[in-house]
């Protein structure tokens, strides 16, 4: 049997292909076919576009009532900014080569293609039947924080000091060049996301935003501790919730690489509670998410490693901020959420005295 082919829109799927998709995957037997199905958008990804497809078989109920589809956005800033990223390569083949590995729960795969030179890609996955997705912006309690925060030790543990996963290019994709790169990036970025949110952001958080652009290389250069597979963006727009179920599912890796975990911990708890939740309750989740990490054998990883870490990280939503505020396309939400974000991590920052490394560094 042949590998699906690879399609660049959710209208080229066929119910022939989403036959021959799901029998390759080993989900729909052989002799049953899709006879049709219904597409309906799905999501707020700014870098993609994802579809729900409703099927119909002529076998009833002989293979899953909804499959989730993911292909590259089809604004064109958008996609251009995938491609030079490398985030749809990125997604496809964390879905190939690390998902299986995490203990973090991530839907099935069932198709994952991409041509890592155009950009395109497709892939197929498992729908979440009954989640909802959720909200940055209206942010969550310190009890669903903490579950988070159990799965994201569920993604670090299994591939912490993996040498097999450090050696992989597309996963650990920083050099010197590519951190020439990012230095350049943000700095050419600064100017029109200051203009955009003048009006908007406190003049304390877009002071943070220009110590943090000029004195990039000192925080590139404090980077350290051991790595692991970090997904990048770990938010609540980026997880889905099953009624009754605590623990979330993980999903758009299209920022995953090869990191230090503090990052994701930093960019969830700075970017994922409001000020007065974090301040209250930031110590007791950054010790439920260590003890997290060593009931899954993490030894090497003090607690006081973590807080200083994460002190340091609270920079990393203040840059993601920044430059997916400016490269993705435009929208009323997005920028409620890019100004929510850049207002909570700055502010973490201040609260961390994270400014004072970065002063120190120089």
């Amino acid at each position: 049997m042949r590998p699906p082919t690879l399609l660049h829109l959710p209208a080229d799927v066929t119910p022939e292909w989403m036959t021959g998709a799901l029998a390759y995957a080993g989900v729909l037997p052989s002799d049953v076919t899709v006879t049709s199905l219904e597409a309906q958008p799905v999501g707020t990804g700014q870098m993609a576009d994802t579809t729900r497809f409703r099927l119909t078989y002529d076998a009833p109920g002989a293979g899953p009532a909804t499959v989730i589809g993911k292909f590259a956005s089809a604004d064109e800033q958008s996609r251009s900014t995938g491609l030079a990223l490398r985030a749809y390569e990125v997604e496809v083949r964390f879905y190939r080569e690390v998902a299986a590995r995490v203990g973090a729960r991530v839907p099935a795969t069932y198709v994952a293609e991409v041509e890592p030179e155009t950009g395109w890609f497709t892939l197929l996955l498992e729908d979440i039947v009954g989640a909802a997705q959720g909200d940055q912006i209206a942010a969550c309690t310190p009890d669903v924080a903490a579950s988070v925060l159990e799965e994201m030790a569920g993604l670090h543990a299994p591939c912490w000091e993996a040498a097999d996963l450090a050696a992989l290019e597309w996963l650990n994709r920083s050099t010197p060049e590519s951190d020439g790169l990012l230095c350049m990036l943000v700095s050419s970025l600064l100017p029109g996301f200051l203009e955009r949110y003048e009006d908007t952001l406190a003049p304390d958080h877009q002071e943070v935003c220009r110590l943090f652009a000029e004195h990039l290389p000192a925080y590139l250069r404090l980077r350290g501790g051991p790595r692991t597979a970090s997904h990048g963006d770990f938010r609540l727009d980026n997880l889905l919730f099953q009624p009754g179920e605590a623990r979330p599912v993980v999903v758009d890796w299209q920022t995953v690489a090869w990191a230090g975990a503090s990052y994701d911990v930093a960019y969830f708890i700075g970017g994922c509670l409001n000020a007065e939740d974090r301040r209250a309750h930031e110590s007791d989740l950054l010790a439920h998410y260590h003890d997290a990490l060593c009931r899954r054998g993490v030894r090497d990883y003090t607690l006081e490693q973590l807080r200083a870490d994460v002190r340091r990280d609270t920079f990393g939503g203040v840059m993601m901020a920044i430059v997916a505020a400016m490269v993705v396309q435009r929208t009323e939400r997005g920028d409620l959420m890019f100004l929510t974000s850049t207002t909570r991590h700055a502010q973490h920052a201040l609260d961390s005295d994270a400014p004072a490394l970065l002063l120190a560094a120089r």
